[in-house]
């Protein structure tokens, strides 16, 4: 790591430090859905048995991790037992005593909260009645006042949930770099953008809700909770069988938009069922896809026709084109392995992110002719160390064009031995590392693209690369205090921009600018400085 990683409370990815806590003997447990009463055995673990208004068995038990008071693990009677909650077995569960809340939170192996379970002295009866109660309340008085459950939310699409997860941050100023985030909320009378989001705190209950939407929004549909017909086991996983063409045919034919022929994808499971090498797969306008919510789902990717559930890609030894969902730090990122003549278009406004901060967006390995054209790329928070907006790794021929790349990627491209590689009318911006970071490419081109507000160490870094230009492209509002070009071979500079202070430039002798006219500013933020239209059509 070059750095120590601070971690900002408003990451969620930390254990919560609570008051230590034990479940009692007869302790009552509400979980939107079933009422469980806790029985303690001589070892200290907690049966969980559990009634609803419906008959049916809700059994689980909580056994104390060693050296802990208030931390459990999930586990059962039998290894084959279905675990009626949200979880898998030997998954740790906090028993939270903190601002006047007492709750259990069942944790998912990256730490976000995937299901609740709240103290109560209350009957079914209370407990159904309240949750009706709490259903026809407008949602933004409660989302940072009271603990959401799967129940509860079983009732929202993915869109909506995505707004709720992110009017929590927004409530506390939370400056936003997703565009249709920014317009959302600006329309919002109450929202007052900070200057900084480190200034943003959460409480245990809003930092908990936000965890238990992403965790939702990452739920196969199959499996969400149908508050008016629930059936008390978590539904199917899907199968093989639910896309009968296999490896990315999910049983539709291409539609045709402007001439041409693409395959429209409105959800993450279509997305990933259509990639497939000499395709053009199209997102339509307002259509946000958050690939997280199908890439930590590994029914997705194991024993599946064309995919893979994997550690690292690159050590995979394949010439089939794969759909590979790796494993990263913190989460996991999609990676296309072999692939060809692959298009990923957008319509207006339509948006990919994921939550992991050490993954790519996108990742390419080994492919050629594939483009990338007229999306909103990026990450929900901030990382360091790995990871950056768009990788390319090997290949060639492959393009970026008309796409707004944003953080917080440590990077927003990072390209390695890769060969005729274009970025074409896009914008990089708010990275927590840098612009792009290059080793051992030949010919690289940067044509009319805009990079801003990036930072913090050497901004654009290639090593044993040839053949790199950037024609009329613009620099400006990045880090002042840091170098920014640091490249170890001629490049070319023609018609650019160029707004950052002259003691670090870096590499600027090694630039061929003969007879190109590139204009030089020391103010980074100079007022000349106007939107030219780069990023997305609108």
């Amino acid at each position: 790591m070059r750095r120590t990683v601070l971690f900002a409370i408003v990451c969620l990815m930390c254990v919560v430090c609570a008051e230590a806590q034990t479940i009692k003997n007869g302790s009552k447990w509400w979980d939107g859905t079933v009422l469980y009463t806790a029985t303690i055995d001589e070892f200290g673990a907690a049966h969980m048995n559990g009634i609803w208004a419906h008959p049916g068995s809700f059994k689980f038990i909580l056994s104390p991790l060693k050296g802990s008071s208030h931390q459990y693990c999930l586990a059962a009677d039998a290894p084959d037992a279905i675990l009626p909650v949200r979880g898998e077995l030997g998954w740790n569960v906090d028993y939270i005593r903190q601002d006047g809340m007492n709750f259990l939170a069942i944790r998912k192996p990256n730490g976000d909260v995937c299901h609740t379970l709240v103290l109560t002295p209350d009957n079914v009866e209370n407990c159904t009645s309240q949750e009706k109660w709490a259903e026809q309340q407008p949602v933004s008085d409660i989302i940072t006042s009271m603990l959401l459950n799967p129940t509860y939310l079983g009732r929202f699409s993915k869109g909506q949930l995505r707004l709720m997860r992110n009017e929590i941050l927004a409530r506390h100023g939370w400056k936003f770099q997703s565009q249709d985030l920014k317009d959302y909320f600006a329309l919002q009378p109450w929202y007052k953008p900070v200057a900084n989001n480190n200034q943003v705190t959460l409480n245990i209950i809003e930092q908990t809700n936000i965890q238990l939407i992403k965790s939702e929004e990452a739920m196969p549909q199959n499996d969400r909770i149908n508050s008016d017909k629930y059936q008390g086991l978590p539904a199917r996983q899907m199968t093989a069988e639910d896309f009968p063409g296999g490896l990315a045919d999910d049983g539709r034919g291409p539609d045709e938009i402007d001439g041409e022929e693409v395959y429209v994808v409105e959800n993450e499971e279509q997305f990933i069922a259509n990639l497939r090498p000499g395709r053009t797969v199209y997102i339509p306008d307002n259509v946000h896809l958050n690939l997280s919510r199908i890439l930590d789902d590994g029914t997705h990717f194991k024993n599946r026709p064309g995919r893979r559930w994997a550690a690292d890609a690159t050590a995979i030894i394949s010439k089939e084109p794969l759909v590979v969902s790796e494993e990263v730090f913190d989460g996991r990122q999609l990676t296309l392995v072999n692939f060809s003549n692959l298009t990923i278009k957008g319509g207006k406004n339509a948006s990919i992110e994921v939550d992991p901060r050490y993954s790519f967006c996108l990742n390419f390995i080994n492919c050629d002719h594939c483009e990338v054209i007229n999306l909103i790329i990026g990450h929900t928070e901030g990382g360091s160390c790995s990871g950056g907006v768009i990788g390319v790794n090997g290949g060639q021929r492959n393009m970026v064009k008309d796409c707004d790349l944003y953080g917080c990627g440590t990077y927003g491209l990072g390209l390695i031995e890769t060969t005729d590689f274009s970025l074409i009318g896009s914008k990089v911006h708010d990275c927590t590392y840098g612009i792009m970071e290059m080793r051992s490419c030949q010919a690289i081109r940067f044509d009319r693209n805009d990079f801003f507000s990036n930072r913090e160490f050497t901004l654009i870094e290639a090593r044993g690369c040839e053949g790199v230009s950037f024609q009329d492209c613009r620099f400006y509002a990045n880090a002042g205090d840091s170098p920014l070009f640091g490249l170890d071979n001629t490049f070319y500079l023609a018609g650019c921009e160029i707004y950052h202070p002259t003691e670090n430039l870096g590499t600027i002798d090694m630039a061929d600018q003969s007879g190109a006219k590139n204009k030089f500013s020391p103010n980074p933020l100079d007022v000349n400085i106007k939107s030219r239209g780069t990023g997305p059509k609108k």
